[in-house]
């Protein structure tokens, strides 16, 4: 925040959160303009700027699994990340549809019942 010395405004004192938020900022503005191109790092890993690019090469190597490559794509929050190899056995796949498929509540009615017992939101 920039201080008016006409108006002998004093500057606005920042908190810790604020200033992280900033900082983070500006490192993740820093490195996507850094990163806009696919990369070779130190250890020989092809980094991808985005995962578009990423899905794309790995579909020009079908025979190998995602962990067989070294490539990762970088994502908006700026951390290094790969498709994994997971494939859910048919019993765990089983589970995850019955998952997906059961009701539930929404988060007005939890919200509601909440405030019904005393709980401040």
């Amino acid at each position: 925040m920039a201080v008016n010395l006409k108006a002998k405004q004093l500057a606005r004192e920042w908190t810790r959160t604020e200033i992280e938020s900033i900082v983070q900022n500006a490192m993740r503005q820093v490195l996507r303009e850094e990163i806009n191109s696919v990369r070779v790092d130190t250890r020989g890993y092809l980094i991808f700027p985005n995962e578009t690019e990423y899905a794309a090469y790995l579909k020009t190597q079908p025979d190998k699994l995602p962990s067989e490559i070294k490539a990762v794509y970088i994502d908006p929050q700026g951390f290094r990340v790969r498709y994994s190899d997971y494939e859910p056995t048919p019993k765990k796949a089983r589970a995850l549809d019955a998952a997906r498929k059961e009701r539930t509540v929404s988060y007005k009615k939890i919200r509601a019942t909440l405030k019904s017992r005393g709980v401040d939101l």
